[in-house]
């Protein structure tokens, strides 16, 4: 007897073409942190919050720190707030992507490695592993790693021996749920209409860019179907 399905409500910003789709493998990078090292199954990201979901796809044109400290050492801490330079969210990306409400369908098992007795099973299985990368634990910082070996050994092993349809983690830009979904194993279906980033804004993509000080250029709606 198959296992019944269970939901979770979930957001996710993508491409308006098909944004709760997996991505065509000739465009897979399998450099996201859970996908399968040996490039088999395919994995979609998501998170529990509007904001997290877009924060996560946009933290790259938040400025580093040797800029803001080179702003800083040459215009003094009064005027940088004034005068700090911004980047854009382009008219582009506004026009080619969209927030959408979604739905996490899935069978088999939800590993959650924002609970500390699921991290602690995958730092067993996986000691070799992490010690081989100087890591002492599995800790919830540790997941975040840019070191996408270990994560991507720890989510392959998890689909392989765990029957683990999806894996939970926090994300690194303001510690929100975040679920990566395998292939096969879950899916998204649509909770709501898709709702476009273009002018005017909506309120999750005004407070995110207020926050990191990013500009938002000008983006007239292009897509009829990408509507709020």
């Amino acid at each position: 007897m198959s296992r019944p399905k269970r939901r979770t409500e979930l957001w996710r910003v993508a491409r308006y073409t098909d944004p709760l789709g997996f991505a065509p493998r000739e465009r897979c990078s399998w450099g996201h942190r859970f996908d399968d090292v040996q490039r088999r199954y395919r994995t979609l990201y998501c998170a529990s919050t509007p904001e997290t979901a877009l924060r996560e796809v946009l933290a790259d044109l938040r400025p580093n720190a040797a800029v803001i400290a080179k702003h800083l050492e040459k215009y003094g801490a009064a005027a940088a707030a004034s005068s700090f330079p911004t980047a854009a969210i382009t008219e582009k990306w506004r026009q080619d992507n969209v927030l959408v409400p979604c739905t996490m369908t899935y069978e088999g098992r939800l590993l959650d490695l924002t609970d500390a007795n699921d991290r602690h099973e995958i730092e067993l299985r996986h000691a070799e592993l992490l010690a081989r990368y100087d890591m002492s634990h599995l800790d919830m910082h540790e997941i975040t790693t840019r070191r996408r070996i270990v994560t991507q050994t720890i989510g392959t092993d998890a689909f392989d021996n765990l029957e683990v349809a999806a894996i939970r983690f926090a994300s690194s830009r303001d510690g929100g749920a975040c679920f990566a979904l395998f292939e096969d194993r879950a899916e998204l279906e649509a909770a709501g209409s898709p709702i476009a980033l273009t002018d005017p804004p909506p309120q999750p993509l005004e407070t995110v860019a207020t926050h990191w000080g990013l500009q938002l250029a000008p983006a007239a709606p292009a897509r009829p179907s990408a509507t709020s």
